[in-house]
């Protein structure tokens, strides 16, 4: 079967409160894909806005952007309390359970990153919580002859593989685009790339799309070779993961294929089983 194009999804921003505010990229419109990615969230955040909360079901994924005026702060009841600089990753699988809480590493400067809560099927659904990290200096890059330059998060491409490896197979890619590059997109597996700044001409088979700043594709469906070119320079990102054909049943902070095991993981984080993170002073 060729590969698919969804319809193409411009980001969407949601109100804010002067310290926070967000664009959507609203995967549920990507439609036909059956994608482990499950919110892909473009935000700025200069306060506090948010307390220690739980997850469970799933990874909590946060990218800073290189561009990031300020380095994020992640801690969670595991006993983590870390900085990431901007170009740098946090990869919070949560498996069973874990309570986290991600802030400006400096609150007095804006953090700008990509939040992304990246699904684990159900064999992996109660596995060990744990958090991944990479810094700028431990991505692995892979540069062309013509200016292209891809920073390969998780997963691995074109002989260049992260050492960040999660619960699940997933390629997470960070490209700025001068000429042209390409993906190979596995059967059973789902790609959505969302264009950050210019304009990208997406491949596939005998098909092809444009898409411009703040919007998302989605690819599906079928194996063989993506390629991607511009008339300018562009950036964009790369998420693949593996079809999960399984019911998702979501719940504030828990990610399940059940109702009963949501009920199972609030019942574990009413009772401590997931740990304990104290708020910090917001001062």
């Amino acid at each position: 079967m060729s590969i698919q194009f969804s319809p193409v999804v411009t980001a969407q921003e949601q109100p804010g409160d002067g310290t926070f505010s967000v664009k959507v990229i609203d995967v549920r419109q990507l439609g036909g894909s059956l994608s482990a990615v499950t919110v892909m969230d473009d935000f700025r955040v200069s306060g506090h806005p948010f307390p220690p909360h739980p997850h469970a079901g799933f990874s909590a994924v946060t990218y800073v952007f290189e561009d990031s005026p300020g380095a994020l702060r992640s801690r969670d009841s595991l006993g983590n309390d870390v900085v990431t600089s901007p170009g740098g990753i946090v990869w919070t699988q949560a498996g069973s359970g874990v309570i986290h809480e991600e802030i400006p590493a400096d609150l007095n400067r804006e953090l700008h990153g990509l939040q992304v809560f990246v699904n684990l099927s159900s064999k992996n659904k109660l596995v060990a919580p744990r958090m991944f990290r990479l810094e700028k200096s431990e991505v692995q890059e892979w540069r062309s002859g013509t200016g292209d330059r891809v920073r390969v998060l998780v997963g691995a491409f074109e002989g260049v593989a992260s050492p960040l490896v999660p619960a699940e197979p997933f390629t997470f890619l960070d490209v700025e685009l001068r000429r042209e590059v390409a993906f190979d997109l596995k059967n059973q597996e789902n790609a959505i790339i969302y264009v950050v700044k210019g304009s990208v001409l997406v491949r596939a088979d005998a098909r092809e799309q444009k898409v411009t700043d703040e919007q998302a594709v989605a690819l599906y469906g079928g194996k063989g070779r993506v390629t991607f070119d511009c008339s300018a320079p562009a950036h964009f990102l790369l998420l693949c993961g593996g079809e999960i054909r399984e019911p998702i049943v979501m719940e504030g902070p828990f990610m399940m294929n059940e109702r009963s095991q949501i009920e199972d993981a609030a019942a574990r984080y009413r009772s401590g089983r997931m740990g304990h993170l104290p708020p910090l002073s917001k001062s």
